[in-house]
């Protein structure tokens, strides 16, 4: 060590580097040969890194606000998992009033953590456990080393890397760290932030940023609303829909205003049948017209036309009925019905008649018309409700499959025991 107490040399080129973290730097890479080693009576090279710089996005020294407190980044770190060989970088921060805490990015994905006193656990050596209100489930049990540094550490991180058992626990979009190793034990808690959030806490260029890919370990699915909000809203929202349907059921004449049977002999030289007159009542309201026609293996078709006897205005439809049975095998079975229904909305009051254009075959004869004034519809009803569990059921199949993505990397997936 020389010059005064925050200046030490670098035992490999004897370069000078004056600490950032003062007393608080207990190892450091040097700024002039980026060798990494310990200050103190520690004071001697440890390891010489290939260099890295494409790796970090935020410069040793930059400054940041988040949750409100300043930080300054102290160190860079890539580390490596021993046995899947992954990377990811670490930056450790520190603020003068809320001490160290570190920034984690993988794959583009960001989470800040801190340490925390306790053990979220109680003690109790469980996988899946409740902090705070939010259930957490382990994602996944590692070792790791150091591949590169950068800056100053307020411990010897490649000692305590290697040293540790890492454990990290879920709960999206927080987590739970644990650094475990035979003399100490940390935990860390911590919460996922968007490449933007990051960008602007530091005043870094979101181009400059590592981009997205895939779906980060603690990213939440959506955090605009909740599971049991969007639940909720879909119940309440059913209900209203079903209590309107219920009342416009209720309140629906539903009456009868014309009914007669015909036969072929009924046919006029245009082969058309005119009915006799009948009254909508009502306003705007539907109609809808039954028939009947007592078919056997045949088909009956006819054409419609509703006529207004004042203004002449006509709503045209064709219906078909179809009824087929036989047996096979010792067993009867039948295609089709005898009757068919068509509904006509919003047809104003009025005195009206209908003209049918009926084709008859061979072996029927016979049909008969109903028609009755505002009946209750329930087509509607279901379009809505069917249209209300849409969404929330595109949520949640999207949702299971990015859960799924999330889990396919970790060896304590909830999904294995589906595959």
């Amino acid at each position: 060590m020389s010059g005064n107490n925050h200046n030490v040399s670098c035992p490999k080129c004897s370069a000078e580097n004056q600490l950032r973290g003062k007393a608080l730097t207990v190892a450091l890479t040097c700024k002039a040969c980026g060798t990494y080693f310990r200050t103190g009576k520690w004071n001697k090279a440890a390891a010489e890194f290939q260099h890295l710089k494409e790796y970090q996005a935020i410069p040793i020294g930059t400054r940041g606000k988040i949750d409100n407190f300043v930080y300054e980044v102290m160190g860079f770190v890539v580390k490596q998992e021993t046995r899947y060989h992954f990377k990811w970088c670490e930056y450790l921060l520190f603020s003068p009033y809320r001490g160290y805490a570190f920034l984690s990015e993988y794959d583009g994905h960001w989470n800040f953590l801190w340490p925390i006193e306790g053990d979220p656990r109680n003690n109790i050596k469980v996988d899946d456990f409740n902090y705070e209100g939010a259930e957490y489930r382990l994602y996944q049990k590692y070792n790791a080393q150091v591949v590169f540094a950068k800056g100053e550490f307020f411990f010897d991180v490649l000692d305590v890397t290697e040293s540790t058992v890492n454990s990290e626990f879920i709960a999206p979009p927080y987590m739970l760290a644990l650094e475990k190793s035979n003399d100490s034990v940390l935990w860390c808690q911590g919460e996922y932030f968007k490449p933007k959030e990051i960008a602007e806490a530091f005043s870094i260029p979101l181009s400059k940023m590592p981009p997205r890919q895939g779906v980060g370990y603690t990213q939440p699915f959506n955090s605009s609303y909740s599971d049991k909000a969007l639940i909720l809203f879909s119940v309440l929202v059913f209900l209203t829909t079903l209590l309107a349907q219920l009342t416009m059921s209720s309140s629906a004449e539903d009456k009868v205003v014309f009914q007669h049977d015909y036969h072929d002999t009924d046919l006029q030289d245009q082969k058309m049948i005119a009915t006799s007159s009948f009254d909508l009542t009502g306003g705007m309201r539907n109609v809808e017209f039954y028939i009947y026609a007592p078919v056997e293996n045949n088909w009956f078709f006819t054409e419609f036309s509703l006529i207004n006897d004042d203004t002449g205005d006509e709503y045209n439809f064709t219906e078909e009925v179809e009824f087929y049975s036989g047996y096979d095998e010792g067993y009867r079975w039948t295609e089709g019905t005898h009757t068919a229904e068509a509904i006509l909305s919003m047809i104003p009051a009025g005195r009206y008649h209908i003209n049918i254009y009926p084709e008859f075959n061979f072996n029927n004869h016979a049909f008969s018309v109903t028609v009755k004034r505002d009946v209750p519809v329930s087509t509607n009803f279901y379009l809505t409700a069917i249209g209300l569990l849409l969404f929330p059921a595109f949520y949640f199949v999207r949702k299971h499959y990015r859960e799924r993505k999330r889990w396919s990397d970790s060896d304590y997936s909830p999904y294995y025991t589906e595959e």
